[in-house]
């Protein structure tokens, strides 16, 4: 039991440090709010839960249950939970095997942090860890379809340059509905539709040219199955979890200081999750008119840094006082919401995620206008938001990461398209906090139809060229503002940040000396 605590002693240093940091909401007594309950997506729960602490101090009571992407969305299409947090929209038509999911409550989808869908593993080689694992879409994909069975397949050695053991390969996949899996298979279905389609088609029972995405996977092989993000996190760092590998939100493995895969990106790179490569991949997105997303470009992105399953996160706001909603719940959860969409953005990159950029917050703030009851948001130059200085600072990939280089003992470092705290080796070794990639899923499609909506560039707010991303009635859709410029007030976030990292070195011996005289 204390070591599971010393693990976590640097998170809760890092976290405390930026809590007294940060901004707080406006002061108001407790009595001022009433709580609001949300429930969904484990795959963004490290930082909504991070943003519950920081304002409950203020009175602002946020209740949350990190249940899954789609049981959020079913809770708030059955009135259970005030809003939601799903990785994927509402889904209609359903998946295979699955029920159309049809709200009856006015809603709207809100980005709220994007971050990257990584690959936890847990192999040893001559008694040390393995951290600089790479892979291509091509080998992923095959171990998570039962192709690839033993970490000694010549096809992982040809990624990885160097033998593994001959042991079992063991996937761990979501046994719950999860946005971590529709974006997985979403990256499959673009990525590699040779290996994932007859997969999904055989175990969905599936005739003719179908390949959806789904936030079920199915079982097969020696795969496991867990519950949330925690569950496959928790089976992969385990000791008997030898031999395995699952998908989570990087901020799972960032926290408990586990290495992920290196993904082979579209330059020729292996890529880490870290929040500027995250920042660079998603400047391909293209997000449509009700905010939802298309990936296409983001696995497609040319640059050299970009991690290629990137993606954002949402929540599922009611626009109504449709039951169990109100104006005085609208007052919270818009207190709320301006908190992490300004402040809150503050600390992604120490949580492992990536925080948004400035367009998609002050999009985020036109939301909140259509919450009833909701409070007026800051204005976005107070925001101090970190994006720009994170996708600006985001480090070129070390030359030995490419694709076929070799690299003699000590030459550079391996995996070296880390940035937050890389070693020699290339793997983090942040001793701070620690999970989107997610899908557009069947409502959306990955070529921006689907709704109906038109796309717009999320860095220029230009509407994006592609002839399939207007409306039904061919309408385009409508740009997202970018006024104002980089202020350079993110110097003292980047400040705060690097005072938590220091306070996550410092602070876990004073700690375990403690632990040690009781």
């Amino acid at each position: 039991m204390k070591r599971h605590l010393v693990r976590l002693f640097p998170l809760a240093a890092a976290m405390a440090l930026l809590g007294l940091s940060v901004s707080p909401v406006p002061a108001a007594h407790a009595t001022d709010y009433v709580p609001v309950s949300g429930a969904g997506s484990t795959w963004s729960q490290v930082a909504v839960d991070a943003w519950r602490a920081d304002v409950r101090a203020s009175g602002v009571v946020v209740n949350f249950a990190g249940t899954g992407s789609t049981d959020g969305r079913s809770q708030f299409i059955q009135g259970t939970a005030d809003f939601a947090t799903s990785e994927i929209p509402f889904q209609n038509p359903p998946e295979p095997g699955q029920q159309a999911e049809v709200p009856s409550r006015d809603y709207a989808y809100m980005p709220i942090v994007a971050g990257g869908t990584s690959f936890m593993y847990n192999l040893q080689l001559g008694g040390q860890q393995v951290r600089d694992l790479r892979l291509s879409p091509e080998t992923l994909a095959k171990i998570f379809t039962g192709q690839i069975t033993r970490w000694s397949d010549p096809a992982i050695k040809a990624d990885y340059g160097k033998s593994l053991p001959d042991i079992p390969i063991i996937p761990v996949v979501r046994s719950d509905g999860a946005g971590a899996s529709a974006q997985f298979t979403l990256y499959m279905q673009n990525q590699t539709p040779d290996v994932y389609c007859p997969f999904i088609r055989s175990k969905l029972h599936l005739s003719g040219s179908a390949c959806p995405s789904v936030s079920f996977y199915p079982a097969f092989g020696n795969s496991k199955a867990q519950v949330g993000s925690n569950g496959v996190a928790n089976y992969v760092s385990a000791s008997y979890g030898a031999g395995s590998i699952g998908y989570v939100e990087y901020a799972y493995a960032k926290r408990i200081n586990f290495p992920v895969v290196g993904l082979l990106n579209k330059a020729g790179y292996y890529s880490q999750p870290t929040a500027g490569n995250v920042a660079v991949a998603l400047t391909q997105a293209r997000i449509n008119k009700d905010l939802t997303q298309n990936l296409t470009s983001v696995y497609n992105n040319p640059d050299p840094r970009a991690y290629p399953m990137s993606s954002y996160s949402y929540m599922i706001v009611p626009t109504s006082t449709d039951p169990p909603f109100n104006a005085d719940k609208g007052k919270t959860l818009s207190t709320f919401i301006n908190y992490f969409l300004c402040a809150g953005q503050q600390k992604a990159e120490i949580l492992g995620y990536s925080p948004l950029p400035k367009n998609l917050v002050e999009a985020g703030f036109a939301q909140v206008r259509r919450i009833p009851g909701a409070v007026p948001s800051p204005s976005i130059d107070k925001c101090n938001n970190p994006a720009l200085d994170i996708l600006n600072s985001a480090p070129k990939p070390d030359p030995c990461s490419k694709k076929g280089a070799t690299c003699a003992p000590g030459e550079g470092n391996p995996a070296g398209t880390t940035g937050d705290g890389a070693g020699t080796d290339g793997t983090s070794t942040d001793p701070g906090a620690g999970p989107n990639g997610t899908g557009t899923g069947t409502g959306t499609g990955a070529d921006g139809t689907g709704d109906g909506t038109g796309a717009v560039d999320p860095l220029t707010g230009a509407v994006t060229g592609d002839p399939q991303s207007t409306a039904a009635g061919g309408a385009p859709g409508t740009p997202i503002s970018l006024t104002g410029g980089h202020t350079g007030q993110t110097k003292a976030a980047s400040l705060v940040a690097a005072l938590a990292l220091v306070a996550g070195v410092l602070a876990p011996p004073l700690l375990v000396r403690r632990l040690r005289r009781r």
